[in-house]
């Protein structure tokens, strides 16, 4: 477990499948940026069989309250395969935690496991324009804007612009 100030990192387990496919399923709460796709009882359940979620090119951790309450998920992903680097992704889960600064914390606490942990160089983040909340948390963990993707990717019925953030190891705050 990574445990921040006001929130902790734990990897996913059997028992909270149930509780994570509740919250995924809700695509209201989910936000209007993040993708639409319902999620798959089975294939979630086969996906945690198989790695529980985490590996060198994937991994994903839940986020939680002091209490214990999953608010939401942070995971990380190779792409595209050639970039020395991940890509980062997240999710504010239950929209009563929004705007308590979980979220960058979340982020900030992953960079430096990240860093510390994987042999890479870089991290980046993606967010449509209109997501002022996500790309905001990654100018806040001291990701740098590097440029507009245009129309890189379909949601909800569009394609969608995506700002790319980058942060390398030097510019990282690893203490």
């Amino acid at each position: 477990m990574i445990h921040g100030e006001k929130i902790a990192l734990r990897t996913m387990r059997d028992s909270d499948l149930d509780i994570l496919l509740e919250m995924l399923e809700d695509i209201e709460a989910r936000g209007e940026y993040y993708p639409q796709e319902m999620p798959s009882q089975v294939a979630m359940r086969k996906r945690f069989a198989e790695d529980g979620y985490w590996g060198d090119n994937f991994g994903r951790l839940l986020i939680c309250e002091p209490d214990g309450r999953i608010v939401g998920m942070v995971h990380f992903f190779k792409e595209p395969s050639y970039f020395d680097g991940l890509e980062l992704g997240y999710i504010m889960l239950d929209p009563a935690a929004r705007g308590k600064g979980y979220m960058t914390e979340a982020v900030s606490l992953l960079v430096r496991y990240l860093f510390r942990v994987f042999k890479i160089n870089r991290l980046q983040i993606l967010a449509t324009p209109e997501n002022i909340p996500s790309w905001r948390v990654a100018e806040k963990c001291g990701f740098t804007y590097e440029g507009t993707a245009r129309q890189a990717i379909f949601n909800a019925g569009k394609m969608y612009d995506m700002k790319v953030y980058s942060l390398l190891r030097a510019e990282a705050n690893l203490d």
